[in-house]
């Protein structure tokens, strides 16, 4: 959690250096291809959960070997569909920098090398996860936003213009997967390339690819929920607009990425309970609860009562008018991340009736956007009202139906 806070930090630190060099305009745009990223690594993201998923048996049976070959036989198959994604993402550029009102592609070339990189990464970084080897994990988040503020901020200082900041993305998922990789390695030789079974004769190879399409429909919907509202916002309003919607909503994130940091380290113990049949243990799933409510209502507070000191120390004067809707955006944020909690407890249990919920969700979200986008008051409503409604069927989902033998197990 502390690494998580730590790279988070970085984060922050990124946005506020960098949009004080930035317009407001440019600073939207930027936000938008980075949503991009987010949404075109979808693939990288759904890939996480595959790995976490099987690696968390690998890693209860302290199989290394088992877990190495995995991870090989997996990055063949997968990155020959980023590449294709990639090339796709290239080809439609120009389609895309006109719906989004961009104002080149070289960002969607940057994006494009993010993805890459990003999906390269995930394989390593997510079976540390499930080794537990949180030390690692938090010293390759900490390098990867350490590298995106220095080249991020240097680009903005230097360029003035929100293409090059992109560049600082790929950039640092390059160096990135170099880093994770070094680890890895490192836990071989800890763990001496501890040997069991094959890998395979924990999962069958159809079994694996016959669930891999739920994981990352799961994966998809999440990334949704995650970026289409600054999408929307972009290609529906203006672009001072989708600016300070970029602004406050970064702000208000930072409860997503703390309440985040705690289903982080619940997540890889909640998967082993699913392989067994089992939901997260009460005192876990509670202490988690606990704390994310904790941090969201506390955080919430700080931004009803000094939202304009906050918005202009952090973002200049120029956002200094808007400041006043902060607390809704941090209302925003921390339904999001109670939705994120209770859509993973799902996942680890195998119950992918949660995909549907997320996509209704998401369907509902975009529908509010698209209705009421005229004001940040009226975008902000709309949208915690229809994450509330999803959180409370997600609720449902999980505490009122026989969730045990919904689906058969993975592995």
């Amino acid at each position: 959690m502390s690494g998580t806070v730590l790279a988070g930090f970085l984060g922050y630190l990124f946005h506020f250096f960098v949009a004080r060099k930035l317009t407001v305009s440019a600073y939207g745009e930027m936000q938008s291809v980075f949503s991009l990223v987010a949404m075109f690594g979808v693939f990288a993201t759904g890939f996480s959960f595959f790995i976490i998923k099987y690696s968390s048996l690998f890693a209860a049976q302290n199989d290394y070997s088992a877990n190495d070959e995995f991870v090989s036989y997996i990055n063949k198959k997968i990155f020959k569909v980023v590449i294709v994604i990639s090339v796709l993402l290239l080809v439609f550029s120009p389609l895309i920098k006109n719906i989004l009102h961009l104002s080149g592609i070289w960002g969607i070339a940057a994006a494009a090398l993010a993805v890459i990189f990003g999906t390269a990464t995930v394989a390593f970084q997510e079976s540390l996860r499930a080794w537990q080897k949180f030390l690692a994990i938090a010293i390759v988040g900490v390098w990867g936003a350490a590298l995106k503020l220095v080249f991020g901020y240097g680009f903005a200082v230097f360029f003035g213009k929100a293409t090059p900041v992109v560049f600082s993305v790929a950039i640092a998922s390059f160096l990135g997967w170099i880093s994770v990789i070094y680890f890895w390695k490192k836990l071989g030789k800890e763990t001496r390339g501890t040997k069991g079974k094959r890998w395979d004769e924990y999962a069958s190879r159809k079994k694996i690819w016959k669930n891999a399409v739920q994981i990352f429909f799961f994966s998809f919907v999440a990334a949704l929920i995650l970026n289409i509202d600054i999408l929307l916002v972009k290609s529906l309003t203006t672009p001072e607009m989708a600016g300070y919607y970029s602004a406050l909503s970064v702000l208000g994130k930072i409860i997503l990425l703390l309440n985040m940091s705690v289903v982080g380290v619940a997540l890889p113990r909640a998967c082993q309970d699913g392989h067994m049949g089992n939901n997260l243990k009460p005192k876990i799933f509670l202490f988690s609860l606990f704390l994310m409510v904790a941090i969201g209502l506390s955080l919430i507070a700080v931004y009803y009562l000094f939202p304009e000191a906050l918005v202009v120390t952090l973002f200049g004067k120029k956002y200094q008018h808007i400041s006043g809707n902060l607390w809704l955006f941090g209302v925003m944020a921390f339904i999001l991340s109670l939705l994120k909690f209770e859509a993973n407890l799902a996942f680890a249990r195998h119950d992918f009736r949660i995909n549907y919920l997320l996509l209704f969700t998401t369907i509902l979200m975009s529908l509010a956007v698209f209705r009421y986008h005229d004001t940040l008051f009226n975008i902000t409503v709309s949208m915690s009202v229809s994450l509330l409604i999803g959180y409370v069927l997600a609720i449902i989902l999980n505490n009122f139906f026989d969730n045990k033998k919904v689906f058969e197990p993975l592995i």
